[in-house]
This record gives C-alpha cells, sequence and structure tokens, in this order.
C-alpha cells in the first residue's frame, strides 16, 4: 500500500509547514489534490493519513483530497480533453496526446489553530 508512505511524506510537509508557528501549533485540516493517475485509492490515503498524524501536529485533522482527472492535447489537432488514463491517444486524429493533469500529488493548504500567545488577542 504506498498511501502509506504518501502520508509519511505528507506528515513530514505538514510538519515542516507549521514549525514558524511554534511548538503549540496544530493542523486542523488538509487540503491534497490528487491526480487520477497516481493510483491513490481516497478510503486507503485517509486510513494512512489518520495513523501517521498519530502523535504529530496533524492528529485529528481532517485530510480534504480532491481529486484531479487526467486530461491531455492533443499534439495534432490540439483538441483538449479528459483522457482514459489506458489510452493516450487523440480519438479524433489518432496522434500522441500531451498529459495536462492526472499526475498531481499537491498539498495545496493546512488550515492551523495557533495557540494564544501571552499578552495578545
Amino acid at each position: 500500500m504506498h498511501e502509506m508512505s504518501l502520508a509519511m511524506g505528507l506528515m513530514r510537509e505538514i510538519e515542516r509547514q507549521l514549525e514558524p508557528y511554534g511548538p503549540e501549533a496544530r493542523a486542523t485540516r488538509v487540503f491534497l489534490e490528487v491526480g487520477g493517475l497516481r493510483a491513490v485509492v481516497p478510503e486507503a490515503m485517509q486510513l494512512c493519513f489518520r495513523a501517521a498524524a498519530q502523535g504529530t501536529v496533524a492528529e485529528g485533522a481532517e485530510l480534504v483530497i480532491e481529486q484531479i482527472a487526467p486530461r491531455g492535447r492533443c499534439v495534432g489537432c490540439g483538441r483538449e480533453r479528459e483522457i482514459d488514463h489506458r489510452l493516450f491517444l487523440c480519438p479524433d486524429c489518432d496522434l500522441p496526446v500531451r498529459l495536462l493533469t492526472g499526475e498531481e500529488l499537491l498539498l495545496r493548504s493546512i488550515e492551523i489553530e495557533e495557540p494564544e500567545r501571552k499578552g495578545h488577542k
């Protein structure tokens, strides 16, 4: 299950991003974009994220996954369309299709909870 290694890498990046906010800062929601060609099963990713988050700044955080459909543009006719991940040829002119989206694995944003700072409201 490669989702666990992805979740562990995601956790390292979340911890790195939260470091400037101090040791008490916590992630409450994590937004992740995943391309359809990444072969990530959302349910498995959710499970692995919860396991990887135990004892970290993201423990209890919600993981929001946006799946990105594979899209491509034909090198011949220039038409852009969603593509079948098994077929990278244009159905109109039978020429290769250049991939535009579908391989993403992007930490889009993190909602955080910062601790109250003494003397500030």
